[in-house]
């Protein structure tokens, strides 16, 4: 979960989110293993196609677009939604 504008969300990396999320950024995901080395607009995509895709995994309304939900997010976000991703890569070696 991660809060945004005092509402929690939940975060979610499918392999439809993560191909959303390289169409625009033009990076391949599997290649992340530090925020330091995206740009900020390609940061603020992948944390908004993780909560667009947790919501609705989840059946929680998640009605912001891209623009509003950038005003609303930090570094801290960013670092929140690559632990969750990182949690994958995690589950895959364990």
């Amino acid at each position: 979960m991660i809060e945004i504008n005092g509402n929690d969300y939940p975060v979610r990396y499918s392999m439809k989110a993560l191909k959303k999320f390289e169409r625009k950024a033009k990076v391949n995901v599997f290649s992340l293993s530090d925020p330091s080395k995206l740009s900020a607009d390609a940061c603020s995509f992948l944390c908004f196609v993780g909560v667009e895709c947790g919501c609705n995994f989840e059946g929680v309304e998640f009605d912001m677009e891209l623009q509003e939900f950038e005003e609303h997010i930090t570094l801290a976000h960013v670092t929140q939604c690559f632990d969750v991703l990182g949690e994958y890569s995690d589950q895959k070696k364990a």
